[in-house]
């Protein structure tokens, strides 16, 4: 179970495909604009190439899978307001997942954990050959990152001690497939992002103990792309608009106070109302009028308790400095 655990909390997107049924893909029109998406297919050539290319080295992968994002942002950033700045912009990332060695011993384990994930970006434009070049230097470059990781692990279970934990690093999983094409939320009015901009950060104006706020709204949209070699294929949507505020004050002794709140829902029809949010601007301010007044906590001197990793690591530093 521990490792099934493990397992999903490193590949987010099979616990999202899960809660997802197929009926809500749109059938026949998603299978459609898959035969066209060049995007999708590059990816699948570029996994069937380097399973091929990669596994002929030692050490050899036994896992890749390729995630990637297209993403389109718009933001707007209020103050007092006023507004400080408005922008839009799109993205085309790629993480790179590779596993060498074993299910149960691979170069994800312990710390080595980072070492199965690389991330770069890729090409705006559908162009084949430039997607396929790209996925291939994140692949070869996270390999060895991998590989070398590896080494070092089957090195250091040599010569250290048993581990408490010796679930796998890694569980197999049945193929998930699932393609939704459709959009998750139309594109935000960049005009509405900077009016809610200002608006809201004008709640902090009637507070002049307040000497620094900033409100930021954005509305993002993403769309999904996952292949892996366990013989899987998704494409999903996204999408989510949010809201943050921060305000800060200063205490009499000069310590910054900062209070924030955010919120978040799949478009801007969704978010709270704006009594809602006025009422939660409202709140920071009085909270960091308390914490302004609020009396310097006296110092304490006295007996600590430590235990676990955190009592190890420091009769371990208080050895070496008396040392």
């Amino acid at each position: 179970m521990l490792s099934k655990m493990k397992r999903l909390c490193r590949n987010p997107v099979l616990a999202l495909v899960a809660a997802i049924s197929y009926a809500a893909s749109g059938g026949a029109a998603s299978r459609d604009q898959g035969k066209s998406d060049v995007v999708l297919s590059t990816m699948q050539q570029e996994l069937q190439r380097a399973q091929l290319n990669l596994g002929k080295l030692d050490p050899a992968p036994y896992f890749l899978s390729y995630s990637v994002y297209d993403e389109s942002l718009e933001f707007a950033v209020g103050s007092q307001g006023t507004l400080l700045s408005s922008a839009h912009g799109r993205r085309r990332s790629a993480d790179v997942v590779v596993r060498v060695g074993t299910p149960t011993l691979d170069n994800s384990h312990e710390q080595g954990r980072v070492s199965a994930i690389s991330s770069g970006l890729l090409p705006l434009d559908d162009d084949h050959d430039a997607l396929s070049r790209e996925l291939w230097r994140l692949s070869y470059d996270e390999y060895r990152k991998a590989a070398r990781t590896f080494l070092n692990i089957k090195t250091g279970k040599q010569v250290h001690a048993e581990e408490e934990d010796t679930s796998a690093d890694f569980s197999a999983e049945s193929p998930q497939n699932h393609s939704d094409y459709q959009e998750a939320a139309p594109s935000a009015d960049q005009q509405m992002l900077e009016k809610i901009a200002r608006q809201y950060s004008a709640y902090f104006r009637k507070y002049p103990y307040v000497y620094s706020s900033v409100v930021l709204v954005t509305a993002q949209r993403k769309q999904l792309r996952y292949v892996s070699t366990e013989n899987s294929r998704v494409v999903v949507p996204g999408g989510v608009v949010r809201i943050a505020m921060q305000a800060e004050t200063r205490a009499g002794d000069g310590m910054e106070l900062v209070r924030a709140e955010t919120f978040q829902a799949r478009s801007l029809d969704h978010l709270p109302a704006e009594s809602e949010i006025a009422s939660r601007a409202k709140k920071m301010a009085t909270d960091l009028k308390a914490l302004r007044d609020a009396p310097v906590a006296e110092p304490y001197a006295g007996p600590a308790l430590l235990s676990g990793r955190a009592g190890g690591g420091f009769f371990s530093r208080s050895t070496r400095t008396s040392a």
